[in-house]
């Protein structure tokens, strides 16, 4: 379903109980922040990214900032979609929340309202 897309691991082979993907060589995104500030690069990775689960077509448009992970090209990716068509998602809380724990929220918040406005829009109104 995503193999089309850069921000989503390359998948090689699969089985009953098993999964071999792409290695993705980088840092989680909550790890990342605890020593490095948030960027408006970073801010808008994590916009493309969303756009990319839509683009996909995946119904959870969310992930925990530990399954996002920034590349030393600085690219953004994402692993373990295993939930992403469970349910419907637009509003990504796990992000927001881990943001929010960092104390990133409000920036980020903030950069999505000024360079995404109909993207905040939609986040508004359907917040869980």
């Amino acid at each position: 379903m995503a193999q089309i897309d850069s921000h989503f691991p390359k998948l090689y082979t699969f089985g009953e109980n098993y999964i071999i993907r792409e290695y993705i060589n980088g840092i989680e995104l909550d790890k990342f922040l605890l020593s490095n500030p948030l960027t408006d690069s970073i801010s808008h990775g994590i916009i493309e990214l969303y756009e990319a689960m839509d683009s996909v077509g995946y119904r959870r448009l969310d992930a925990a900032p530990f399954h996002i992970f920034l590349t030393p090209s600085n690219g953004i990716k994402l692993i373990d979609t295993a939930r992403a068509m469970k349910k419907k998602v637009i509003y990504p809380s796990l992000i927001i929340k881990g943001l929010s724990d960092l104390g990133y929220k409000k920036d980020f918040l903030n950069f999505v309202k000024c360079n995404k406005p109909e993207l905040y829009k939609k986040w508004l109104n359907k917040k869980e």
